[in-house]
C-alpha cells in the first residue's frame, strides 16, 4: 500500500529478527484485570509487570459515559514504552516478537 513512501513502516510486518525498527518497548501478555475496592490493576501474565493501575475513586467520568476504565484484552500482546502502550497484532501459535518479556531477564521486566 504505502510501502513505497520514504520512512513508511508497516507495523503489522516485523522486520528480520522480529523487532520493528521504530519499536522500542517491551512486549507483555495482558492478564486479567483485578479490582479490589476502588483500585484496579492489570499485569503481564508472564512476568508480572504492571500494565494498568487505576484509583477508581479518582477518575473523572463525563455524565452518561461508562465509569469503567479501559483495560487491555486478556491474552493480547501489549507493547509498552516509557510514554505509550498499544496492542501488537498477533495470532495464537505465532512466535512472540524478539522484544517480548518472555525472552528478557526477569529483573528487567518486573
Amino acid at each position: 500500500m504505502n510501502n513505497q513512501i520514504k520512512g513508511y513502516h508497516d507495523l503489522t510486518q516485523p522486520e528480520i529478527g522480529g523487532v520493528h525498527p521504530i519499536r522500542t518497548g517491551i512486549v507483555h501478555i495482558a492478564s486479567h484485570h483485578v479490582q479490589v475496592d476502588t483500585h484496579l490493576r492489570q499485569r503481564c501474565g508472564w512476568c508480572g509487570a504492571l500494565l494498568l493501575d487505576y484509583a477508581l475513586d479518582r477518575l473523572a467520568v463525563p455524565e452518561g459515559q461508562s465509569p469503567s476504565p479501559h483495560t487491555w484484552p486478556t491474552g493480547h500482546l501489549i507493547e509498552v514504552t516509557t510514554d505509550a502502550s498499544w496492542v501488537i497484532p498477533h495470532r495464537d501459535g505465532d512466535q512472540l516478537p524478539a522484544n517480548a518479556c518472555a525472552y528478557s531477564d526477569a529483573e528487567i521486566t518486573t
